[in-house]
């Protein structure tokens, strides 16, 4: 969850501190963070860093900042967001607002030296972390487009000074590592969106991330050159757009925006949407309209949705159940398949190979991405001549000892996740392991009475849920009664007195008895009723 600390002695700085969203296996879950009880015995921290506003490289900000008040330094856009997170929390942090490139500022012993990049979110930053060892250099996510939307890309002249002054560490955005080549500028989308929404006889729907604004920006142009207006739906993009517009990052023409509650009064072939909801999440905005039940669109025969977004994995299946929705509102669908309509916002194999002949890093640190790629930028530059001794592919929670003459992995630390609920709140990991049993193999309520007076049982009760079928349980559920009258026949007064002792008899007995005859365990929960 991109959470990385440098630390030199007992002082440390924090670079990023990110999250990530359940999958189909997190019953219940909104967020996953990463465990900070590390941090309570790193040292002194003396900052946090952000290079960018996406939520797996700030999400866990609130939650860090609650726990450890430490200053917070990013970019106008960046901390924009942020400061909103923190405001829905309640939370007061100490802000610090940088230039996304060529400022300079200490935390602590450490000097920072932010240079711009281009990436699929405005105001992102590469680091370059001065130390008393040497440099780090953190290349944040990024790529090198030759052309920005906003003019605003990777300083060449810089990066080769930073070389020449020479650089301990690398750590290199690795998510497109095992792609051939460069990756497309984010410019050329626009022909590509204008082309995909020509001919659209009804009305247009574009979704993308909330936070890509260059996209956004384009979908916009777009939509004006085919003479329509935009309406922005769904909260984040609503939110996002007018932090964007505040810091001029963004602008609508007069007249060239209308409100939600306005689509469905216009020409059909007069209006574009951009919408929230490119994952397939339930309750987005193009989710509920495929579903048929968002308030103010209805989609029509005519209609073309066109998705202008990566698909994150283990979203195919939300994001295919959501296209089949909108197909039998009668929508047509264009996808980065169909048309170019979307284009990363990582570095190839080229790129990734540019930037090592610029910066020349004494060592490499692959970073950001999965295994496979981790492995293939390690082998990218190895094959390029850098020396295989002076790479690592690390897992999270290792040390590593960074020196002139060491580069290894030299101990490994707790980490793992915490479970958030939409309380905010964290969730047990026997909570969830709970929620998995009641959804894997269903749930039984034995239900028993008990007369307190003379300790006389009552005849249970069994209720199932999501078990065995209804022809299975008749006379499973008779069987398992019996086991339960069984293992409290021999229950004594005292005992019977006990709710916790008569659950504990009931469970372990039912439990068994399951296993052994369905091979099934599902989460048993005894019920002591007194008669």
């Amino acid at each position: 969850m991109n959470l990385m600390v440098l630390r030199h002695g007992t002082d440390c700085v924090i670079l990023d501190a990110g999250m990530m969203f359940p999958g189909a296996e997190h019953h219940g879950i909104d967020v996953i963070i990463p465990d900070l009880s590390f941090l309570e015995d790193c040292g002194t921290i003396h900052g946090l860093v952000l290079t960018h506003a996406h939520e797996d490289h700030v999400g866990c900000v609130p939650w860090l900042v609650d726990r450890h008040p430490v200053p917070v330094h990013g970019s106008p856009y960046t901390l924009a967001l942020v400061g909103h997170r923190l405001k829905e929390r309640g939370i007061d942090a100490e802000l610090h607002t940088f230039e996304p490139g060529g400022d300079r500022f200490n935390v602590g012993p450490f000097e920072v030296e932010t240079l711009p990049v281009a990436h699929s979110i405005p105001q992102t930053s590469m680091l370059a972390v001065r130390t008393p060892v040497g440099m780090v250099v953190h290349t944040a996510d990024f790529k090198l487009d030759p052309d920005p939307l906003d003019g605003v890309g990777a300083d060449f002249r810089r990066l080769r000074e930073l070389g020449d002054e020479g650089v301990l560490v690398l750590l290199s955005d690795s998510t497109n590592a095992d792609r051939p080549g460069f990756t497309p500028g984010e410019r050329t989308v626009g022909p590509g969106l204008r082309k995909a929404i020509a001919g659209a006889r009804g009305r247009v729907l574009v979704t993308t991330f909330a936070s890509n604004v260059h996209r956004i920006r384009q979908i916009a142009e777009a939509a004006r050159y085919h003479q329509r207006q935009v309406a922005l739906i769904g909260t984040s993009m609503q939110n996002q757009a007018e932090i964007a517009e505040r810091l001029g990052l963004l602008n609508f023409p007069a007249g060239h925006r209308i409100a939600p509650d306005r689509v469905m009064n216009q020409r059909a072939d007069r209006v574009l949407v951009i919408a929230t909801g490119s994952q397939g999440e339930p309750m987005s905005a193009l989710a509920r309209m495929a579903l048929d039940r968002h308030r103010d669109i209805k989609l029509q025969d005519g209609d073309r949705v066109i998705h202008s977004a990566r698909v994150i994995p283990g979203n195919e299946k939300s994001i295919n159940r959501m296209i089949n929705h909108l197909m039998r509102r009668g929508a047509e669908v264009v996808t980065a398949a169909d048309a170019h309509v979307h284009v990363s916002g990582h570095p190839s194999s080229e790129e990734l190979l540019l930037l090592l002949n610029m910066l020349r890093p004494r060592h490499l640190l692959p970073v950001h991405g999965e295994f496979r790629q981790l492995s293939s930028h390690a082998r990218l530059a190895a094959d390029a001549g850098m020396d295989p001794e002076n790479i690592v592919i690390a897992d999270s929670g290792d040390v590593i000892v960074v020196s002139e003459n060491e580069f290894a992995v030299r101990d490994h630390v707790h980490v793992g996740h915490v479970f958030i609920d939409a309380t905010l709140e964290k969730v047990e990991h026997s909570v969830l392991r709970d929620r998995r049993r009641i959804a894997g193999d269903g749930v039984v309520v034995p239900v028993v009475p008990v007369d307190r007076d003379s300790g006389t049982l009552g005849t249970p009760e069994l209720i199932a849920c999501g078990f065995v079928t209804e022809d299975d349980e008749r006379g499973l559920m008779e069987d398992a009664r019996r086991i339960v009258v069984e293992s409290l026949e021999d229950a004594t007064a005292e005992e019977r007195s006990d709710d916790g002792v008569l659950k504990t008899r009931v469970q372990t007995e039912l439990k068994r008895y399951l296993k052994k005859r369905v091979s099934r365990r599902p989460l048993i929960i005894p019920v002591i009723v007194e008669s």
